[in-house]
Formats: structure tokens, C-alpha cells, sequence
């Protein structure tokens, strides 16, 4: 299905000069995307050794150092999946890498049918990558790595095993090369980065500086919105009774607060090397101030979180905690969308993101 999110900006008046536009772009991709992707590409290099490590011994100890690898991957790529620009949906990457939401469960479906035939073009990353983005991510290594109780089972005795690890082995290497292919792109300084820098009529995608700030700024707001809407208000459910922890994000392997924590910590950084207050009237610069005091309220929240959620979501208010961090976010869309943009003079768009 389509997820639609609508962002509205309001058009407020400023003294900025499109001119004035890039120093916030520059620090955006110097400050915050090129070391953020950076580090998830050294993060996920890491996975094919967590995988063939776990799958030669099989023991408890190579199962908690894959269980930290992929917490890390996990929480690296969180920082940046909001990016959905440029690099990250060169090649489907983003889908590539994380194939969510998925209410429907196409993932594990299409996974059983990999097993019944035991399909070979799932053995090798080349291969893998050609395949549907539903089996070839972080979110189908985290089904055949982990049970529903959040336990490690990669690597155990069973008849699926030498299969098992060799298609998590596949993933491992798909991801790692996915990420280092879209950190290269950021960091090429010929690449995506200089198409915002150097926005004009010269420029096929962006015809200013302003639209190009429009355009950043819209996928960071998005970002919150996906958070709110896909990341936590499934889980809520319609009341505590009716809640489905499942639904949170990486919520088998035990990391979704891992996840939401590193997503909105990325969002906030993102934010914060901007650098936006010299953009804005005096009058307007509260708003980032009060972004920020939102942002660590949400962060608290998270913090106070008794994990893993698909086990304690039930216990010592872990609920109330979470619709309090929905209350939170949705006073953080507003200021972005109606204070932080407004005061800029910035105009929202109409995203249309696939969350089949």
C-alpha cells in the first residue's frame, strides 16, 4: 500500500536571501550525513564475520557478539533511514536495507517459499540483491536469526541450518555492500552533495538554494511523522488491552528502542547541524528552542523503557510511556512543520512513501 504523509509548511516571511541557504546544506551533509553514513557502513562490515563466526561455532558466546553486531548495525542505520533522498534511494537501497512496514507479514511469506525449495540464488549477496527487497535485508536476517522470544536460533542444530546461515551470510554481505556503496556516494565530493550546493537554473533538480533546503528539510519532518505513524502508533494499538508490541520495529531481535532511539537522536543531529537560529528573526529562534526541549523529553521516554518490548510492554508502564512519547512527537511535527518552517519561509510537499 501507498503511505501517504502530508507535510504542510507555513509560508512565513524572513530576510533570508536564497543565497544564505547553503551554509545550512553544508553542514547538514559535512556535519551529520557524511559521518553518519559513514559509520554504518564500518558498523555493517562488520556483519559477515558476526554471521560466519556464529554459524562455525554455534555457541553462546559468538551468539551474544552477533546479537551486539546487529544491535549496532541496527542502530547506525536508524540515524540515517530518514534520508530519503539522494544516495539512499539510488538502487532501492532503502528498501533494501530495511523492508518495513510490513502489516501483512510479505516477508516472512516470501522467506517460506526460499525454504521450501531451499533456492539457491539466495546463497551468494550478488544474487540475493537481484532478488524482492522483502528477503534480502536487515529485517529478513533478523527472522531467520532470531525466534519470536528475541532469542538468537542463527547457527543452532536443525535441518534448515547450513541453509540458514549461508542466506544470512548472503544478507550480511548485501547490507555491508549496500551501506558502503551509499557512504561513497555521500562522500564523493562531485556527488549528490554538490547537486544541493549548487542549486540554480543550471541545476535539473533543484532551481535554488531554497528548494533545495525545502526538500532536505521536508525528509527530516517526514521522518517524524514515520516515526509517530509506522514506529509506534501500530504498536499502541487502540488501547492497552489491544496492544501489539510485535509491530514496534526490530522488536524480535529486542531493538526497538534501540531503533526509535537512534531514529530520532539522528533527526535531532541532523537538526542541530544546520545550524538554522542565523536563518531565523530573533523572534522566531524559540521555536528551535523548544524543538530541542521536545526532543529530550521523547528522549527520556525512550530511556525509562523496560526492554524488550515484545516481552514487557505490558509491565511498569511501559504503555503510558510510549503514548506519552506520541503526545511528544506530535508537538514536535507541529514545531517543525508550522514554527521552525514557518519562521524560515519554507513550503512542505506531498511525500508518497511505498510501505507495502
Amino acid at each position: 500500500m501507498k503511505y501517504l504523509v502530508l507535510t504542510a509548511f507555513l509560508t512565513g516571511t524572513s530576510a533570508v536571501n536564497a543565497a544564505d541557504f547553503n551554509p545550512p546544506l553544508e553542514g547538514l551533509i559535512t556535519g551529520y550525513i557524511r559521518p553518519a553514513t559513514a559509520a554504518f557502513a564500518e558498523t555493517a562490515s562488520g556483519l559477515p564475520d558476526a554471521v560466519s563466526t556464529l554459524c562455525t561455532a554455534g555457541t553462546e558466546a559468538p551468539a551474544g557478539a552477533f546479537q551486539k553486531v546487529f544491535s549496532d548495525t541496527v542502530r547506525d542505520f536508524s540515524r540515517i533511514q530518514f534520508l530519503r533522498f539522494g544516495p539512499l534511494l539510488d538502487d532501492d537501497r532503502l528498501s533494501r536495507l530495511s523492508f518495513r512496514p510490513d502489516p501483512r507479514a510479505r516477508a516472512q511469506r516470501q522467506i517460506r517459499k526460499l525454504y521450501a525449495s531451499k533456492d539457491p540464488s539466495v546463497l551468494s549477496a550478488q544474487s540475493l540483491g537481484k532478488k524482492s527487497v522483502a528477503v534480502q535485508s536487515l529485517t529478513a536476517l533478523e527472522l531467520i536469526a532470531f525466534d519470536t522470544d528475541t532469542t538468537v536460533t542463527l547457527g543452532l542444530s536443525g535441518e534448515d541450518r547450513d541453509y540458514t546461515c549461508g542466506y544470512a551470510l548472503a544478507i550480511a554481505a548485501n547490507v555491508a555492500e549496500i551501506a558502503e556503496a551509499a557512504a561513497a556516494d555521500w562522500a564523493d565530493p562531485d556527488g549528490y552533495g554538490l547537486q544541493l550546493l549548487s542549486a540554480g537554473p543550471e541545476n535539473d533538480r533543484y532551481r535554488s538554494g531554497k528548494e533545495a533546503l525545502e526538500s532536505v528539510y521536508n525528509a527530516l519532518a517526514t521522518g517524524v511523522t514515520i516515526a509517530k505513524d509506522q514506529d509506534i502508533i501500530p504498536a499502541l494499538g487502540k488501547s492497552e488491552d489491544k496492544a501489539k508490541p510485535r509491530r514496534f520495529p526490530f522488536s524480535r531481535s529486542g531493538n526497538s528502542v534501540v531503533y526509535l532511539t537512534g531514529e530520532l537522536n539522528g533527526i535531532q543531529d541532523a537538526l542541530l547541524s544546520m545550524d538554522l537560529k542565523p536563518l531565523m528573526a530573533p523572534a522566531d529562534q524559540w521555536t528551535l528552542d523548544t524543538l530541542g526541549f521536545e526532543f529530550t523529553n521523547a528522549g527520556n521516554y525512550l530511556a525509562a523503557l523496560e526492554t524488550p518490548l515484545r516481552k514487557t510492554f505490558a509491565e511498569g508502564g511501559n504503555y503510558n510511556r510510549v503514548a506519552a512519547l506520541s503526545i511528544t512527537l506530535s508537538s514536535i511535527q507541529e514545531l517543525m512543520t508550522d514554527g521552525v518552517a514557518g519562521a524560515l519561509g519554507l513550503a512542505g510537499g506531498f511525500n508518497a512513501l511505498d510501505g507495502d
